[in-house]
């Protein structure tokens, strides 16, 4: 677990800093963020070798070695780092550090969580177009989806996840249905005749479904719950859509290990209310009740679990089995050590 105090993080990454970057601490803190946003790797590079030799006297001379020993980590070894480093990563009034991949953009480009999103949705209808020429854009109404973050809560560091509210639900929905498909048809993954066996560098990921006899009800099943899944989606985010309520709601979530925050925005207003550099005071402004979220999520559940109990009952009775659905068949090569937890 964390077990420096904040004086002592401070001064190890204050060291790591003079050994990098002397200039730093001379610099305004405008200059200072766009550093730390736009770091080299290899001054990200020596920076993790002296926290590394610092928090835990472990000594690393490549970056092989250093994502060996991160690898290697426990969540409270982990904890203790992210918390130490987040003042070199993270930006504005509460340190706040998106941890997901911005292509050739930097935190700083986007002054709200709404310019993030929305930049973010514009690139994925790009790709889709790509993909399929036929595709048909949905209207934007907010696409945040449990992105990763970290950040300091009136001091304290927590893990964070950022989630518009139709997406959060959809979560549950998920994995609501997906319990009940369980326990209407139990199922398990057995190993196909070929899982494991060598293709090329790399192996075959050869896993089947084992329903006693059930596979095809099994797929059925499942065929309609993706829909209606992908239905129940869209009609919510169109519902918070118009209702544009601008509500934040935050969950702790943290546990013995770890602290834990979601952030579910009501909608795209919300995101719009919110910048990164002011995001705690900003969150705070437009804070809703965390029942109303409880609320949604059991009547979610509800509707997806009575669902899925009358389409079992109608595939049990009206569903033909030996009328197969085609697929195009697909052959799954993983690399060398990606199957070591799945025999």
């Amino acid at each position: 677990m964390d077990q420096l105090n904040a004086n002592e993080k401070k001064a190890a990454v204050r060291r790591a800093i003079m050994r990098i970057n002397p200039e730093y601490f001379s610099w305004s803190m405008e200059d200072q963020e766009r550093y730390r946003v736009t770091m080299s790797d290899a001054d990200r590079f020596h920076i993790d070798q002296v926290l590394l030799k610092a928090l835990f006297n472990i000594e690393a001379k490549t970056k092989e070695e250093i994502e060996s020993v991160f690898n290697a980590f426990n969540d409270g070894q982990y904890l203790l780092f992210n918390s130490t480093i987040l003042p070199l990563t993270g930006i504005g009034d509460d340190l706040f550090f998106l941890n997901e991949y911005l292509v050739d953009k930097t935190l700083l480009d986007f002054n709200t969580i709404y310019d993030y999103d929305y930049d973010d949705y514009l690139f994925q209808e790009e790709a889709r177009k790509k993909e399929t020429k036929d595709h048909i854009g949905q209207p934007y109404c907010g696409t945040l989806y449990y992105r990763w973050a970290r950040l300091n809560i009136d001091g304290v560091f927590h893990y964070a996840t950022l989630s518009c509210l139709a997406g959060y639900l959809l979560g549950k929905i998920d994995d609501a249905g997906s319990e009940m498909i369980d326990k209407l048809i139990p199922h398990e993954y057995v190993n196909g005749p070929n899982h494991g066996k060598r293709e090329g560098r790399g192996f075959l990921y050869d896993k089947r479904i084992d329903a006693a006899g059930l596979e095809a009800q099994l797929e059925e099943l499942r065929d309609r719950f993706y829909s209606y899944t992908s239905e129940r989606y869209r009609a919510l985010a169109d519902i918070f859509d118009r209702k544009a309520q601008r509500r934040v709601y935050m969950l702790d979530r943290s546990n013995a290990h770890e602290p834990q925050m979601d952030f579910i925005f009501s909608d795209k207003e919300a995101l719009q209310a919110v910048r990164f550099r002011h995001f705690m005071e900003d969150c705070r402004s437009i804070q809703g009740e965390n029942r109303d979220v409880d609320i949604f999520i059991e009547e979610e559940c509800k509707a997806v679990t009575g669902f899925l109990e009358r389409m079992h009952q109608d595939i049990l009775r009206n569903f033909d089995p030996r009328v197969k659905k085609f697929h195009r068949k697909r052959k799954i090569v993983m690399a060398e050590g990606a199957l070591k937890d799945l025999f």
